[in-house]
């Protein structure tokens, strides 16, 4: 696992990166919850793009399954936990991903710990949900002393 750490101008950045995400429609392998919102809140607080690999590999859900079971990954907090350090989610800061449980074949989807609840991708955009449907959580970069 990579040691990750913050930017000193993270919160510039992450504020930036969820306005693009706004304006991009939602594709799995392109701009999905894993590679398009985790890995470009990631990307926006450290500077480490952890997708590289991945972005572009499927093209469904289906696809995306197959993908994270190839990794050898039973679902995307799995995934996840193999380059993050996993915490409570009572500790997540802003920033920090988290796990909620979603409908469909995949069965979870990433969120975003922010100061007010979590915010997920939807559809058509980011919505919003109470911290406590996080049933995971990852630390996203460490601060610079």
């Amino acid at each position: 696992m990579q040691q990750l750490f913050r930017l000193d101008d993270w919160r510039a950045r992450l504020a930036a990166e969820m306005d693009r995400q706004r304006r991009d429609a939602f594709a799995w392998g392109r701009h999905d919850c894993a590679i398009g919102f985790a890995a470009g809140i990631v990307e926006a607080l450290t500077g480490v793009d952890l997708a590289q690999d991945y972005r572009g590999r499927y093209r469904t859900q289906a696809g995306a399954l197959r993908l994270l079971r190839d990794s050898g990954a039973a679902g995307l907090g799995d995934f996840a936990a193999t380059m993050l350090p996993e915490i409570h989610p009572s500790r997540a800061r802003v920033g920090d991903l988290g796990i909620i449980a979603a409908p469909g074949v995949i069965g979870e989807a990433f969120c975003m710990f922010d100061a007010s609840g979590i915010a997920v991708m939807t559809e058509v955009g980011h919505g919003r949900r109470p911290r406590e449907d996080a049933i995971r959580a990852f630390m996203v970069g460490e601060d610079r002393e």
